[in-house]
């Protein structure tokens, strides 16, 4: 196996960051700490889908009961980038659908940001009737927070957290570093209290699903997994013993293979 031939088809700049955070001296050690983090990352994917869609059509249900109109994004969003977001939505569903395309359509084309948005104060305001949401449907869009004392601003302060990792994760970042992460074991700490935020909120959405979490075993295999001993594991398979000779070894294997 090449292992720099594999280093080639990687961002420089990315596993400089590996090499140095997670102390990876050898390329065999950078490449299998490397696939290790993805592997580990890759239990991400179910909780932040189930995340996004389940606080996607709950606020959708709930803005559309409170203002009493299915579309109420054309006219209630407040920033400018919120009604980007809804013009480049509308662009996406007459490209892909067609001119009868559907508000379900268009809701789902909006990403996960505008979401966490209608989470600010913006929306929160007494003084602002016309688009204040959330003293009406707070309860009913996170109906397990309010028993936890968790206010409107904590989840909002949270899905920004989320929001951030979720970019960085898709965008195949390292998001498995935080802003204060210095070794292996902090940026293993970091991810079990990420996934953790994920389920939180979940919960404070959905009791149900996040008990569909822990019911089919998504929760047990992060956690089984999400430890320093993967990466050394993975770390091992790529790296040779301490004083063998990784050429002499592969000859070895060759006339094994061949006799």
């Amino acid at each position: 196996m090449d292992l720099e031939e594999i280093k080639q088809g990687l961002s420089t700049e990315k596993l400089e960051t590996y090499r140095q955070v997670l102390s990876c001296k050898s390329d065999g050690e950078l490449i299998g700490v490397y696939m290790a983090m993805q592997s580990i990352m890759s239990h991400f994917f179910t909780v932040v889908q189930l995340l996004e869609v389940t606080l996607r059509n709950s606020i959708h249900k709930a803005a559309s009961e409170r203002f009493d109109d299915d579309e109420w994004f054309r006219s209630i969003p407040t920033s400018e980038q919120s009604k980007i977001q809804v013009e480049f939505a509308e662009e996406q569903c007459l490209d892909e659908v067609g001119v009868k395309y559907s508000t379900d359509d268009l809701v789902s084309r909006l990403p996960f940001g505008f979401w966490v948005h209608m989470l600010s104060r913006s929306y929160n305001n007494p003084r602002d009737k016309e688009c204040n949401l959330w003293q009406f449907k707070f309860n009913d869009c996170f109906p397990n927070a309010k028993e936890h004392k968790v206010s409107l601003n904590t989840i909002f302060q949270k899905l920004g957290i989320l929001n951030r990792f979720r970019n960085r994760l898709f965008h195949h970042e390292p998001a498995w570093k935080g802003r204060k992460t210095k070794n292996r074991v902090e940026s293993i700490q970091y991810l079990l209290k990420i996934y953790q935020e994920h389920l939180d909120v979940i919960y404070f959405l959905s009791a149900s699903k996040r008990d569909l979490i822990a019911i089919l075993g998504f929760e047990e295999k992060f956690i089984v997994e999400c430890n320093v001993a993967s990466l050394e594991k993975f770390e091992s398979l790529l790296t040779p013993e301490e004083g063998s000779d990784p050429k002499q070894n592969n000859e070895q294997k060759e006339e094994v293979e061949n006799s």
